[in-house]
């Protein structure tokens, strides 16, 4: 979470003016999951694999990777570094570590809390496990879920690329602020409590390290699909290395209220590895991704609405993040407009508001804030202030998100032009596109004619059924295997002559 100290010189700096309030927002309401694996499926699938594996040995060979004192520093002592992101993990290059199809390769990290590998021409299928039950099938290039231990085995044909070492130990512990609230001690208003589910704990690679940040899954307007979108910060995620690295953390809660401290493991709910980058910008500070795996069975993305809210003083927010990769923490804050902003901040584009229950941390970086509805309105920046390393201090910092209304036009022709159906039929056929979706009197099944209802497709088109529209970048739609998530193998031994994964490049 980036946090912007203030200086008093800067104490009387002018505010920026506010964007006009729109006649008529476009919003949408929150969406269940319904695709996915549930927990049970998916610890009864760990298990079988993990066994099937285990019983059966081959001969290994063992790669060492010896840390040094730097990066077991970091492991240590994780936290904040000169970027302003929280940093829990440590990157390495591999040059010569590959796995055959009747031998094994063990990767061990001595002193690693968890491991996750970075595969490379993968062929077929390959199953990365450790001595802990924990075991993942993988058939494509790409970064592994996260595993406990510090020794992994490779079972297949692949070349390890790269190693992490990760401390995911939980949080709400005691290296956070004693003014972060356990979300699960507390008690939520109702439509925030509906919601949790869309949030999750983030990691990824940035160079040579590990980052943690919070997203949140969101909805597009087409209640047919299901698109796994996530909402996060541009400052956590904007490069494609880094999107294809994350890892997400759905449904990851502490239930211990004692104050024990106690710091439960979040590897457990390991969920999905890998996404793209779907629209990024610097201004208002935030990334929309597309998972490259469906997020749990259960979990529910968030409805969200256009209404500029960063003039409206007094107006109430809501949200659940994860301070340095915590178990879910809940905020409340309320705009303020007459608290002085931060130069690269403008208000407006940023949303300034004081925290008035909960705070944030580093790690919360990305979580989407709602209005009194659970609807998004934005997403975290961090702070900006006189005393912005005191996270308890609201009264000399202000809380800033990114505003969902400034960037909507970026993100429209992904999430659509919202609206949930059964609007005022009085308005039907006057000749005005009522609801800014650019079609005039459209056709809708809840009022015959109701311009203020959306389009059903959702400005999604997909002849292939790739689960991929062409607005979002799919090169060749009529082709399922070709798509910005597939897979682009280079070298002389991968190539197809195709590029598959539409970056412009054939088997880049």
């Amino acid at each position: 979470m980036a946090r912007i100290q203030l200086f008093p010189v800067l104490a009387v700096l002018a505010l920026t003016a506010f964007p006009g309030t729109q006649l008529l927002a476009a919003s949408k309401s929150p969406e269940l999951s319904t695709m996915g694996q549930s927990r049970a499926e998916k610890a009864s699938e760990m298990t079988a694999l993990s066994a099937r594996v285990s019983g059966a040995a081959r001969p290994a060979r063992t790669e060492l990777v010896n840390l040094t004192d730097a990066e077991r520093k970091i492991l240590r002592d994780t936290g904040k570094d000169a970027t302003g992101r929280f940093r829990l993990g440590v990157h390495r290059p591999l040059a010569q570590a590959e796995s055959s199809k009747g031998s094994d390769l063990v990767i061990s990290v001595p002193g690693a809390p968890a491991m996750r590998l970075e595969l490379a021409q993968v062929k077929g299928s390959v199953v990365v496990f450790n001595d802990a039950g924990q075991a993942r099938e993988y058939t494509e290039d790409g970064y592994t879920h996260s595993f406990a231990g510090d020794k992994l085995t490779v079972r297949g044909i692949a070349r390890v690329a790269g190693v992490g070492a990760v401390n995911l130990g939980g949080n709400l512990c005691d290296f956070n602020a004693s003014c972060v609230e356990n979300a699960s001690c507390v008690s939520l208003p109702g439509n925030v409590q509906a919601v949790r589910d869309a949030y999750a704990s983030i990691v990824y690679r940035s160079g040579p390290y590990y980052y943690v940040c919070t997203g949140g899954l969101i909805a597009d307007s087409d209640n047919a699909s299901e698109i796994p979108y996530l909402l996060t910060a541009n400052h956590c995620v904007s490069k494609g290395q880094e999107a294809s690295s994350l890892e997400t953390f759905f449904q990851y809660s502490s239930s211990d209220c004692s104050g024990n401290n106690t710091c439960p493991l979040s590897l457990a709910n390991s969920d999905t590895s890998g996404s793209t980058i779907i629209a990024t910008n610097r201004t208002s500070d935030y990334t929309l991704l597309r998972l490259s795996q469906n997020p749990p069975a259960g979990s529910v993305y968030l409805g969200w609405n256009t209404q500029p809210v960063a003039a409206s003083n007094g107006t109430q927010l809501f949200r659940i993040s994860h301070p340095g990769g915590a178990p879910q923490a809940y905020s409340e804050h309320v705009v303020d407009t007459t608290t002085t902003t931060c130069r690269s901040w403008p208000r407006g584009a940023w949303i300034y508001s004081k925290d008035t229950f909960g705070a944030t941390e580093g790690g919360s970086s990305g979580s989407p804030v709602l209005n009194a509805a659970g609807e998004v309105v934005g997403q975290l920046s961090g702070a900006c202030g006189f005393n912005v390393n005191e996270v308890c201090d609201s009264s000399s910092n202000a809380t800033v998100d990114g505003a969902f209304a400034n960037y909507y036009p970026e993100v429209s022709q992904f999430l659509g032009a919202g609206g949930n159906g059964g609007n005022d039929p009085e308005i039907c056929d006057d000749g005005v596109d009522n609801d800014g979706d650019t079609h005039i009197d459209c056709a809708d099944p809840d009022c015959d004619a109701d311009p203020v209802c959306p389009d059903t497709g959702g400005g999604c088109t997909d002849a292939d059924g790739d689960g991929w529209c062409a607005e979002e970048g799919d090169c060749n739609d009529a082709d399922p295997s070709v798509n910005p998530g597939a897979k682009d193998r280079g070298g002389p031994k991968w190539s197809d002559g195709v590029d598959n994964d539409c970056d412009g490049v054939i088997d880049g």
